[in-house]
């Protein structure tokens, strides 16, 4: 494991330095980077997990969080956080078979409890 009181920047040991273009996602992600991942949001793993930064610090930060609530959310809509990871490239998957793991756990047990919870639907429909 790694240390989240620390920022992206000091365990890559990598400063990215100020932003050179001013866009409000780039100065965000280059703010995060210099952020404690204990500090980080819902919304904030969200954001840079999309940009694809640091994927190896931030997928095991959001994957704890998710365990036990799937649906956790950043600022778009319920779920969010799930469907950034969703989106990550597939080649990394090929590369981290550990996370590939983890997220197919996570996806499973997600299956299992919409199925039980869309039987509760039905019943309740049908009275």
């Amino acid at each position: 494991m790694f240390d989240i009181n620390r920022s992206l920047d000091e365990l890559e040991d990598c400063d990215w330095g100020e932003p050179e273009y001013c866009s409000s996602l780039v100065v965000n992600v280059h703010r995060l980077r210099k952020t404690p991942l204990k500090n980080f949001s819902d919304e904030d793993l969200r954001l840079m997990i999309l940009q694809q930064v640091s994927l190896d610090y931030l997928l095991p930060i959001a994957f704890e969080r998710l365990i036990n609530n799937p649906l956790r959310s950043g600022e778009m809509y319920t779920g969010d956080l799930l469907s950034s990871i969703l989106k990550v490239d597939k080649a990394y998957w090929t590369d981290r078979q550990d996370f590939k793991h983890e997220l197919d756990d996570l996806l499973n047990e997600f299956n299992n409890t919409v199925e039980v919870i869309d039987e509760y639907i039905k019943k309740y429909r049908n009275k």
